[in-house]
């Protein structure tokens, strides 16, 4: 138990909240840990949802998979981090895509019942809760303007960008592959590279495995609206 609460002070839901406070929530509400092996999917497209999850440890990814068997990946997240936030109080609380595991992970679950308790007890946990909320908010609007570019070039250009911006700097630091950078715009491996190379070609940016330099951000920025 003293485990668990030690990895829930770490998490996004429980910022600014007490040891004493959480085990206080944890008495009057009902919860389960599951772990998952590597590669176990988590949730199915359409599965009912009534539980918000909390990574406890390791990581997951949101993946839309399709017939063909390619998939792209929505979201990636890893411990401390929450999913189901929006889709648990929905009219159709089913899971829009499915939740795959990463690595091993453990995964805090806690009805939908019991969000609305605490929330009601704790106005810091409310406060958090609507926070979570407002970031997906801003990262769905993100992801729809990543789709609704109209070609490879300009998905990887906003990719840069918009690294650049949550980074705060032209050295952007690269913490997945470039295959799951390019299931994350959904566009192929191969097309990633070729972009990056022309982008270097033309001496916007240098890279590597696993670092982009942006030399010229406002040619870069002028290419997006090209």
């Amino acid at each position: 138990m003293k485990d668990i609460i030690k990895q829930l002070l770490e998490n996004e839901l429980f910022n600014g909240i007490t040891k004493e406070e959480i085990e206080e929530l944890m008495q009057t509400s009902k919860y389960c840990i599951k772990s998952y092996a590597k590669g176990e999917i988590i949730a199915s497209e359409d599965d009912e949802c009534n539980n918000l999850g909390l990574i406890i440890d390791g990581i997951i990814e949101i993946q839309r998979i399709y017939s063909s068997g390619k998939y792209i990946v929505l979201k990636r997240l890893s411990t401390s981090e929450v999913f189901g936030e929006v889709i648990v109080f929905s009219k159709k609380n089913t899971y829009p895509a499915t939740v795959v595991a990463v690595t091993n992970c453990s995964i805090f679950f806690i009805k939908k019942e019991d969000i609305v308790t605490l929330c009601a007890k704790q106005e810091k946990l409310l406060n958090n809760f609507m926070s979570l909320l407002s970031n997906k908010i801003l990262m769905l609007n993100r992801k729809i303007k990543s789709i609704s570019l109209k070609s490879v070039k300009h998905k990887v250009i906003n990719f840069i960008l918009e690294q650049r911006k949550v980074q705060k700097s032209d050295t952007i630091k690269l913490k997945i592959n470039k295959e799951q950078i390019a299931s994350m715009l959904g566009i192929p491996r191969p097309s990633l590279s070729r972009e990056l190379m022309n982008l270097r070609d033309m001496e916007y940016i240098e890279f590597d495995r696993n670092t982009i330099i942006i030399l010229k951000v406002e040619e870069l920025e002028e290419e997006l609206f090209d």
